[in-house]
């Protein structure tokens, strides 16, 4: 088949519409996680617990009044607005008219919608919104995956054999990005329940790259792999393990680099876990020598005892 550039414009607005919403996805998981080991690291230092939230502020802002700001839920929910406009107008114009295309973009639109729902309740509640209960903001994310999940799985009818396999796996990272959601706001003071979400809005990310480079790519006529093949089935599941394995190791990347730019504070806190057990071993080691000296006094105290008693008994008269 012959490459004309009547593909490539079929194929472009395929490939910017896969690849948007990973690098949303990507940069909501960046921060996220910087922000949430800054945090860990924080109350390490200090001490103290630590609490997860749904929303991360800009923390490094100069102004302390603009670290309290909710900006990254505005700039999500703005970016969100902007691609619901862009899925509308791209979808009910020109030829794109038909009922079945139509519908597609208007599925796209309704993910947007969800997850501008999320990024607003995630501006309420950080403000400290009281008509909003404990846990909105994870129960309006939950509810965004859900749509997210709904609406993909039936995206899929007549499809070609590859095409299907790629977004079911998409499928299920967004199915875990929904179970991390609600275990993160159950553990929400246990700082590793809130990386399984990071690392799922991460590879989430990447494998809309992934989609997009095998089925749209605009520079070239066909995807390498056979759309109908069974083993272009296991390639690409082999390559959905590789994203895994790269959204953790980028997560432990950012985690060390973040440590490092804390100037290390774990160090300092094992220092004094290290103290509190050296004391508490010469704690034990004392207790254990005054039980043993008690031990001792309680043994003489027995003996003197006996030898009264048996004083006592000779001197009764005999019969």
């Amino acid at each position: 088949m012959e490459y004309n550039e009547s593909m490539a414009e079929m194929r472009v607005p395929r490939f910017i519409g896969h690849m948007l919403p990973g690098i949303l996805f990507i940069t909501i998981s960046t921060y996220g996680s910087v922000d949430l080991y800054r945090q860990h690291f924080k109350s390490n230092s200090k001490k103290k617990c630590f609490q997860a939230s749904h929303g991360h502020p800009y923390w490094f802002l100069s102004d302390k009044t603009a670290k309290t700001r909710q900006i990254e839920a505005v700039v999500r929910f703005t970016l969100l607005f902007l691609g619901v406009a862009a899925e509308l107008l791209s979808g009910f114009k020109g030829h794109n008219r038909k009922y079945t295309n139509g519908v597609i973009h208007a599925e796209h639109s309704a993910i947007f919608t969800a997850f501008g729902l999320s990024a607003f309740v995630d501006i309420l509640t950080y403000h400290g919104n009281s008509c909003l209960p404990d846990g909105s903001a994870y129960f309006c994310g939950l509810g965004a995956f859900g749509v997210q999940f709904v609406l993909l799985a039936f995206h899929l009818h007549g499809r070609t054999l590859l095409n299907t396999h790629l977004h079911t796996l998409l499928i299920y990272t967004v199915g875990l990005n929904a179970v991390a959601t609600i275990t993160e706001y159950i553990y929400r003071d246990k700082f590793i329940w809130s990386l399984p979400r990071i690392v799922f809005l991460w590879l989430q990310g990447t494998w809309f790259y992934q989609i997009a480079f095998i089925l749209f790519n605009p520079y070239r006529d066909s995807p390498t792999l056979d759309v109908n093949d069974n083993e272009s089935v296991m390639v690409v599941t082999l390559y959905f393990a590789g994203h895994i394995l790269l959204a953790f190791a980028v997560q432990f990347l950012i985690g060390g680099l973040v440590y490092l730019c804390n100037g290390r504070p774990a160090l300092k806190l094992n220092r004094d876990y290290t103290q509190l057990e050296e004391i508490s071993t010469s704690g034990s080691s004392q207790s254990s020598a005054s039980n043993s000296v008690t031990e001792k006094q309680g043994s003489g105290s027995d003996n003197e005892l006996w030898e009264e008693t048996s004083k006592l008994i000779e001197e009764l008269p005999h019969s």
